[in-house]
């Protein structure tokens, strides 16, 4: 197949003791070929299994695996994760109905988006005025559009999918600029234009290394300044 012609679709979730069902909505109403999710990309296996399956064929145990509702201790903490719960409602419906759903998450492995400490040592006065701070978000973001840019060169289904983006926008908006794969200065300008008066392409890597060791993997791997 040629290369594909993408219909995107981004929604956001409002992370917040209201229940937020735009996501659920937005499959009943888009019935999506493929949905990019804001989870790390080994957080769980089940998603791999089913997209292995076509919808007819897809294991009921795997199914009523997806569907089961998240601990109580969980939604006591992230109460926002309930509408998960309708999101899977409405893609079982949609397999039931014999339209295949892939599910990817895009996001980096958890060890790097779990890698707080550093970053919260770092948040005050405003962590998107420091440069610590853009050091996780561009590392997440690289991974998501190497992640999303993976899938896409996989898929050989369809010629323009609907796809159903689950990404805050703002993360959204950073990959689609990674995905035109623009040179390396404008990728630098991009992420730390700003902060020009405390690092630079020459530093960077050493004051990571310096600073953390999970951001000193990640930036060795995948920066596009290494």
């Amino acid at each position: 197949m040629a290369k594909i012609s993408p219909h995107y679709i981004q929604v956001d979730c409002e992370e917040s003791k209201e229940l937020d069902l735009s996501q659920a909505k937005a499959v009943q109403a888009h019935h999506p070929d493929i949905i990019f999710l804001e989870y790390p990309i080994d957080y769980n296996p089940l998603y791999q299994q089913l997209n292995e399956y076509s919808p007819p064929a897809k294991p009921p145990p795997l199914v009523k695996e997806l569907l089961k509702p998240l601990p109580k201790r969980v939604l006591a903490i992230h109460p926002w994760a309930q509408a998960d719960h309708y999101l899977w409602e409405n893609v079982a419906e949609l397999w039931r109905n014999n339209h295949q759903v892939l599910i990817y998450p895009v996001d980096a492995p958890s060890e790097l988006t779990s890698e707080w400490l550093e970053v919260w040592n770092h948040m005050y006065p405003q962590a998107k005025k420091n440069w610590v701070w853009w050091v996780q978000i561009y590392l997440r973001e690289r991974l998501m559009a190497n992640n999303v840019q993976a899938i896409l060169d996989r898929y050989d289904t369809k010629s323009d999918p609907t796809i159903l983006v689950f990404l805050q926008s703002f993360h959204w908006q950073h990959a689609k600029f990674l995905l035109k794969n623009p040179p390396t200065h404008q990728i630098w300008q991009y992420y730390f234009g700003k902060f020009s008066n405390e690092i630079s392409q020459d530093i960077i890597a050493e004051k990571i290394e310096a600073l953390n060791p999970v951001f000193c993997k990640y930036w060795s791997q995948y920066s596009d300044f290494t």
